[in-house]
């Protein structure tokens, strides 16, 4: 015979197993809720690395120069020249013209990128793409050129 329980007295295992129970209900509603938020932040990367790929796509057609660093002056200027005109062409806004300019660069000119902004990042500096072309210009184009430039003007 099954021992007897007094009046108004539960079981102590059921009233942890209701504890339990309430608590895995609560697990259980808010697993649909996590789900459908995980999905919408792979679907938000998705759409992100689609435009990544549509834009690196459209802006390889155009057959961008590149620019190594070990041509003159002229050349420099000539390239960044070459490359503002293309952005503005594509209407692409700043943040993605550097990127896609830093992409361009090879040997010499991608070393010194990798040194410039690193430096410019420990420093807490804001790298723009402003702050691309005058760095660019600074170091590539000798002043020289530009004094050969505003000559006709004086």
């Amino acid at each position: 015979m099954p021992p007897r329980r007094g009046r108004g007295r539960t079981a102590r295992c059921s009233v942890e197993e209701s504890r339990v129970s309430d608590s895995d209900e609560g697990i259980q509603q808010n697993i649909p809720l996590r789900r459908r938020e995980r999905q919408a932040e792979v679907e938000d990367v998705t759409r992100q690395i689609g435009e990544i790929e549509l834009v690196l796509a459209r802006f390889q057609r155009t057959n961008p120069p590149t620019f190594t660093g070990t041509e003159g002056g002229l050349m420099a200027e000539g390239w960044l020249v070459q490359m503002e005109e293309l952005f503005d062409t594509l209407e692409y806004a700043p943040e993605k013209r550097l990127k896609l300019a830093v992409l361009q660069l090879r040997d010499d000119a991608q070393r010194w990128w990798r040194g410039t902004s690193r430096i410019w990042r420990e420093s807490g500096a804001v790298i723009t793409c402003e702050s691309f072309c005058a760095a660019f210009r600074q170091d590539y184009t000798p002043e020289s050129y530009y004094n050969c430039k505003a000559q006709p003007f004086l």
